[in-house]
């Protein structure tokens, strides 16, 4: 049950309260004997209290310093709280506390601002979870499980499909919450993989090949990269021929192995891309006259 405590509009808060729901959450969580599960978010300690109940140790990280107290009240200060943003925490400190065992499990209702840094944050991490169970915006658990040549295919998919295995948990309305959000939900399931699914030459080159593919959707790819990267359309048809794909694509037709593919053909253009971008991130800004 939800202690009466207002929810923040700047920290995105809207408290899961359907038990149902929690309960189908943490039974997604099911982690394995000798581990336990990494909680973000807590806020009031509704999920909390079912992820407790799977018999597994428990921490969990909140930046709302008013949960604090309630959740020792309701649930005993004995419970490991982290106060810090999950966004910025240092998440190897974290993954590898002792009570966590060698394969945690990260959970948590994600505020939708931070959704996507914070998972990222979680999947760049090392030691890797072994299940990332979180809630999300619905549109954006549609991007990140977006198919080649759907409207939902993006970066998102591209960069996280690379890394992870990723599955639909399950859809939860907005009744769910207190207070309700204006948007539908989704609780999606990740598992990091031990390698990437495709590797790559570098893989923060490859991360600004997907990025600059998808900046200009109406454009073709071959467009796209030569307006944000510099990376000649002559060369991008060249490297997109070798594949055997129209050189008339757009960035969300090619699936996850070709756009590895094409970081590998592309990869001393990149290169070259990004050293010629270095300089400018460190100059001094020019005085106003």
């Amino acid at each position: 049950m939800t202690a009466h405590i207002a929810a923040k509009k700047s920290l995105g808060q809207h408290f899961l309260t359907d038990v149902t729901v929690l309960r189908r959450i943490a039974a997604l969580c099911a982690p394995e004997p000798g581990s336990g599960i990494v909680e973000v978010g807590p806020g009031t300690g509704n999920l909390t209290e079912h992820l407790l109940a799977l018999g597994a140790p428990v921490v969990t990280i909140e930046r709302d310093r008013r949960m604090l107290d309630v959740l020792a009240q309701r649930l005993g200060r004995e419970l490991p709280v982290l106060e810090g943003d999950a966004a910025q925490i240092d998440w190897h400190a974290v993954l590898t506390r002792p009570e966590l065992g060698s394969r945690p499990i990260v959970a948590g209702n994600l505020p939708y601002y931070a959704a996507m840094p914070i998972l990222f944050a979680v999947l760049e991490a090392r030691p890797r979870p072994a299940r990332i169970v979180i809630m999300v915006q619905r549109e954006v658990a549609d991007r990140v499980l977006g198919q080649p040549s759907t409207p939902e295919c993006g970066q998102i998919s591209i960069k996280i499909q690379r890394i992870a295995r990723v599955r639909l948990g399950l859809r939860v309305g907005r009744g769910a919450f207190s207070p309700p959000p204006k948007v539908e939900s989704a609780v999606l399931v990740l598992e990091p993989l031990a390698a990437p699914l495709h590797p790559v030459p570098d893989d923060a080159r490859f991360s600004a090949l997907v990025s600059a593919g998808f900046a200009q959707r109406r454009k073709t790819l071959t467009n796209a990269l030569e307006s944000t990267l510099g990376v000649a359309a002559a060369t991008t048809r060249a490297a997109l021929e070798l594949q055997h794909v129209d050189v008339r694509v757009r960035g969300e037709a090619l699936s996850v192995g070709q756009w590895a593919a094409l970081a590998w053909a592309l990869d001393a253009d990149l290169a070259a891309a990004a050293a010629a971008k270095a300089p400018a991130a460190t100059a001094l800004p020019k005085r106003s006259a």
